[in-house]
């Protein structure tokens, strides 16, 4: 421990403190919560929420929770025009970052919310919280590869795959060979 950690914790405590006070008039109410195959985070949940301030509809916000429980993936965050560079975005990232307690990933940055997502890091880690970098879409596949031994294998592959190892495959591949070609 170095003599900057105590107040390091004072300073990260603090900010903490202020996000959450600025949060309590945002809430996210969850539209549609499934897994489905196919999805980036399955077979964690693809969520949908509405952005609500003191009640009223302000924006949404679509985002996956990693099948790991390590990561939250934001796949999408709108704001609408009206009630823009008020911090709202900011404050739901912050609520969403609060119910899980792992660090927040945007699937993808934007030209023209790279300064958005820049604040959003700083604030955070004055926080103590993270948000990581955002992964590019051809990270996806790497970055699913780490949950794939949970991705439950459908029957109809698991019959197709044992078929392929048992020893009477060679036979049939020459025959389904014969009859279709290659």
């Amino acid at each position: 421990m170095t003599v900057f950690d105590p107040l390091r914790d004072f300073f990260h405590r603090r900010r903490a403190t202020q996000l959450t006070e600025h949060a309590s008039t945002v809430q996210l109410v969850v539209e549609r919560s499934e897994s489905l195959r196919g999805h980036f985070v399955f077979p964690g949940p693809d969520i949908s929420a509405v952005i609500q301030l003191d009640g009223q509809r302000v924006g949404r916000i679509n985002y996956g929770v990693s099948p790991l429980d390590d990561r939250v993936y934001i796949s999408d965050l709108h704001i609408s025009s009206a009630h823009r560079r008020c911090g709202i975005g900011l404050t739901a990232l912050w609520r969403l970052w609060s119910q899980y307690q792992v660090p927040l990933t945007p699937m993808h940055e934007v030209g023209t919310s790279i300064e958005f997502w820049a604040k959003v890091r700083k604030r955070f880690a004055g926080a103590g919280a993270e948000l990581t970098r955002d992964i590019r879409t051809s990270d996806h596949d790497a970055e699913q590869q780490r949950w794939m031994h949970l991705v439950p294998e459908p029957e109809h592959e698991r019959l197709i795959r044992e078929l392929k190892t048992s020893p009477e495959w060679p036979a049939i591949e020459a025959e389904m060979k014969t009859r279709y070609g290659s």
